[in-house]
């Protein structure tokens, strides 16, 4: 079904519902019908795509707000775990107004809420959430090494003075330090995040730190800044004044260069003595807690769209998927307000559960294959009486400590699953994940080495097999998702020798080795658009055998002839579509379209593109 799409000065559709008395005589005809409006009603058959403004790439949302409250939920994982793995799945499961909309998915009679911040391109604008970045403009190899770095990594020159300990349970070990001296060290501005290693598991959780948030920065999320350090375990010193420490009781007390040494002596060190680490600069501006994937923040009045249906939270599920990165809860995002510019940014922090890694352990083969708590496995290994047995329970040999349990075999991107369930991933609509899937794709093979790169492994061997094992989750994504969808995409009107233009895209399954075939066909169809009645056909159905549609002297023609006869005013006449369909077998099976919307600009006298519709 293809999208409503808006016209300047049209009237919106309205729905309305309202009671009916029904009579013994009539209620099962009439039950039967307002069944199917309510689906009709709760789907929203047409998805809505605004053609009447400017093309939107950056949204407006910094504006000036006053410095709102930090927000405590989430903050307690515990809680936040079991309310996601128990109460929220009950709650959606009882929502009735949601499970009708599942229930007329399944059988056709309703769409999924689709995300409320795309453009007409169905592209995500740049805003505090998301910043286009590697998949629209291709950075360097150096800027995917680099990240969101700026070089300012802790001064070496300076002693580090501990400002207080991590004492998160089940996490990896680490301080708080300033790399200035003491009389500087109130602001926060010079303060780092240290985390260590595990003894059993030297290189697995600094590495797993320094990957994952610079595939994160390119695929275009807000990250902070992750610098590699080696340093002299005596270059710490503890402030007076500040520094404290849980102790005896969960008392807190002032810490003292021997709880330093405590804590040091729990992680590796070099054969010289010193010892690795990662160090997060902290963010800037002043914390707010973190946001929720589900709901808005009621005093930010910045935040306007659902947090479970932002496009860029629900397509994380499938950068997350490529990364193992199971750690998604709230916990792991903070929003930072700007005191100056007094605006929110938001971001995503700790990387310690990605990869291999689960903080100072290995990441169990079961996480990123199943919830902590997971119904659905649970009721299938009851049902086989214990027979049923899980590919991913079988013993696995972990090759290298640096790198954990991290592999492709077992990965199937359909049914990668978080630790805890994820509102914005359970909202996750084909088009998002096909969003993220096109994200995921555009690391090249020499893009994932370089970032893999700066984990900076000992054994050359863990590196390649991190790489590896990326590539292939990388390839599975593609295929998986490409196949669901029609993989049109970049769209580009090209000038010609005859004064006309020539409409190209590229087909993402066949240019990274996806398709069941090396080369396709493609079958379209040109309409002149019109929002109810009739689209009048321009060029009847043809076929091409490249991704190169053209706008020749004979279509100018067509569209001419049509527009004219039409009797129409305004934009109306201008805005024209093509409908394209693949073919990988010479025409024998299609794939379902892609609506691309053309404007004719009068005055360049040329077309533009200015929408895009995908089916599903």
């Amino acid at each position: 079904m293809r999208k409503h799409v808006s016209m300047p000065g049209s009237h919106q559709m309205k729905q309305f519902g309202g009671m009916i008395m029904l009579s013994p005589y009539i209620w099962p005809r009439a039950t039967l019908w307002s069944i199917l409006c309510l689906f009709l009603f709760l789907g929203g058959c047409y998805n809505h795509v605004d053609l009447s403004g400017p093309l939107t790439w950056k949204a407006d949302d910094r504006r000036p707000i006053p410095e709102p409250e930090e927000e405590t939920e989430g903050q307690w994982f515990i809680w936040d775990g079991a309310h996601k793995m128990i109460f929220y799945r009950v709650g959606q499961f009882f929502n009735f107004g949601r499970s009708l909309r599942t229930v007329g998915t399944w059988i056709g009679l309703a769409d999924p809420i689709e995300a409320g911040n795309v453009n007409a391109l169905d592209e995500v604008p740049n805003s505090t959430w998301y910043t286009n970045r590697h998949v629209t403009s291709r950075l360097s190899q150096e800027e995917l090494s680099r990240g969101s770095t700026t070089g300012q990594s802790p001064d070496s020159t300076n002693e580090w003075i501990v400002m207080s300990a991590k004492e998160s349970l089940g996490s990896t070990p680490g301080f708080v330090i300033c790399d200035k001296p003491k009389e500087q060290c109130d602001q926060t501005q010079h303060w780092y995040l240290i985390k260590f290693d595990s003894l059993s598991n030297p290189e697995m959780t600094t590495a797993s730190e320094m990957i994952t948030p610079r595939f994160l920065h390119a695929a275009g999320y807000n990250v902070p800044e992750h610098y590699l350090v080696t340093f002299d375990p005596d270059k710490f010193t503890v402030h007076p004044t500040k520094a404290k420490i849980r102790g005896k009781y969960r008392r807190k007390r002032l810490m003292t260069k021997e709880d330093v040494n405590a804590i040091l002596d729990r992680v590796p060190h070099r054969p010289d003595g010193t010892i690795r680490a990662v160090a997060s600069k902290y963010l800037p501006g002043k914390p707010k807690g973190p946001f929720l994937y589900e709901r808005k923040r009621s005093d930010d009045s910045n935040d306007r769209i659902l947090h479970e249906n932002r496009r860029e939270l629900r397509g994380l599920g499938v950068v997350a998927a490529f990364l193992n990165h199971t750690d998604t809860k709230a916990a792991n995002a903070l929003d930072m307000y700007d005191l100056e510019k007094r605006y929110i940014t938001h971001y995503l922090i700790d990387f310690s559960s990605t990869l291999g890694a689960d903080n100072a352990d290995p990441q169990l083969p079961r996480y990123g294959n199943e919830y902590f708590l997971d119904f659905g496995t649970v009721a299938r290994s009851m049902g086989s009486i214990g027979a049923y047995v899980k590919p991913w329970e079988i013993p696995l040999h972990m090759d290298y400590p640096s790198v954990g349990y991290f592999n492709a075999e077992y990965f199937d991107p359909s049914r990668w699953r978080p630790t805890f369930p994820n509102p914005a991933f359970l909202h996750m609509t084909l088009r998002d994940a096909y969003w993220g899937a096109k994200i995921v794709t555009s690391f090249t093979d020499e893009d994932i080495e370089s970032i893999v790169r700066t984990g900076e492994y000992t054994d050359i061997r863990a590196e390649q097999y991190v790489a590896n094992v990326l590539k292939q989750r990388r390839d599975k994504i593609g295929t998986y998702y490409f196949k669901l969808m029609n993989p049109l995409d970049h769209f580009t009107l090209q000038a010609t020798q005859s004064d006309a233009q020539t409409l190209s895209f590229e087909n993402l399954a066949v240019t990274h080795d996806y398709a069941p075939a090396t080369r396709a066909t493609y079958r379209y169809t040109i309409r002149r658009h019109v929002e109810y009645g009739h689209d009048a056909v321009i060029v009847e159905e043809s076929h091409i055998n490249s991704p190169q549609i053209p706008l020749d002297q004979s279509f100018l023609e067509a569209w001419a002839t049509r527009t004219s006869s039409a009797n129409m005013s305004g934009d109306n006449t201008s805005i024209i579509y093509t409908t394209i369909h693949t073919s990988y077998d010479d025409g024998e099976n299609w794939t379902i379209p892609v609506n691309v919307y053309l404007r004719f600009n009068p005055s360049g006298q040329k077309f533009e593109v200015i929408g895009i519709d995908r089916e599903t």
